[in-house]
């Protein structure tokens, strides 16, 4: 089952934990510097042991090269994070290699050789880091990584270099954010070496009320420090954010329930539904959810709607490409069609 249909621990506030980490293969030139014949030799190197780890574990492995994908289908896997953004450009070299259950993979050729990652409903760090570590640990064995005794794996970019750990965790905070204090609060987790981004990362704004938290500092920390920070600051965050969300519903409790009971009924009635409004929409309706209102979905409904219905899924899920009409369209008859039995 695909992690967003789960229901994870602290799931009111935390949607997903998402643990990657950065390796490039010892004596080989960063991606950046490779020249297109030194970049198929380390996509097919990785694929290869990538190969012959997971017959060695009896899993059945997927393996898509992005130059053999459409640009919808590419869409799609980024849509859903699988990929990367920055990998739907030149395609020349990369690759993805899933585990089964779209839980954890590798990105191949993107700023580093690889990028392993593994994602879980809720609030699961240990866990997530647990199951990519290993993979990493696996793969180490079968392709040496670049490593200094000092200064730990080195990367593409400095400040991963280190752990090469990167640890985030996917909040939906519409209390934190309607009470316009989610600037502040990112200026003081800077202080303590971790961001706050958008939802897409790096550079975007919140969408559907979702931000991201992760740790800044890889170098000169252990992950088990990561780990526990990261822990302890969403833990408070959760707190800081069901307050808030407490606050809004005593300050107009018809008015936020009205609101949100029209947002659940254009989602079930509605025939043409843009992407964003889409999101809007399902933000307010989680909210209803996690405010514990009556005739609202479960979270993995909410979070299979949030990830199903984006420009390059529609489109993947009709078969053919769709102009901006006909995706609202096919939008909107998903969301009404998914949303009827619950």
């Amino acid at each position: 089952m695909a992690w967003y249909l789960e229901e994870g621990p602290v799931s009111d506030v935390v949607i997903s934990t998402r643990v990657r980490l950065a390796r490039n293969l010892a004596h080989t030139p960063f991606p950046w510097r490779l020249k297109p014949d030194e970049q198929d030799y380390v996509k097919d190197k990785v694929i290869a042991a990538f190969r012959a780890l997971c017959q060695k574990s009896g899993e059945k492995p997927l393996v898509a090269e992005l130059a053999d994908l459409g640009t919808v289908e590419s869409l799609a896997l980024a849509e859903r994070r699988i990929i990367s953004r920055s990998m739907l450009g030149n395609a020349k070299g990369k690759a993805l290699l899933l585990f089964p259950g779209e839980a954890s993979g590798i990105l191949v050729n993107e700023e580093d050789h690889l990028r392993l990652y593994a994602v879980s409903a809720g609030l699961r760090l240990d866990e997530t880091a647990r199951l990519v570590t290993e993979c990493a640990l696996s793969l180490e064995a079968l392709l040496p990584f670049a490593r200094n005794d000092r200064l730990g794996y080195l990367t593409a970019c400095p400040t991963n270099t280190g752990t090469g750990m990167r640890a985030s965790v996917m909040l939906h905070v519409p209390g934190l954010i309607r009470s316009n204090i989610v600037r502040a609060l990112a200026e003081k987790l800077a202080k303590a070496g971790f961001v706050l981004r958008g939802a897409e990362g790096e550079g975007t704004e919140a969408k559907a009320d979702m931000i991201q938290l992760s740790n800044q500092v890889t170098l000169g920390v252990t992950a088990d420090q990561i780990l526990a920070d990261l822990d302890r600051l969403v833990i408070d965050l959760a707190q800081e954010e069901r307050k808030a969300r407490r606050a809004l519903h005593a300050r107009d409790p018809a008015a936020l329930e009205d609101e949100i009971g029209r947002a659940m009924g254009l989602l079930t009635k509605a025939r043409l539904m843009s992407s964003q409004e889409a999101m809007r929409l399902l933000s307010l309706v989680r909210l209803g959810r996690e405010l514990g209102l009556e005739g609202m979905p479960d979270y993995g409904v909410i979070q299979s709607l949030l990830t199903e219905t984006g420009e390059g899924a529609i489109q993947q899920g009709a078969g053919r490409p769709m102009d901006e009409r006909e995706r609202d369209q096919a939008r909107a008859a998903y969301i009404r069609q998914t949303l009827k039995g619950h």
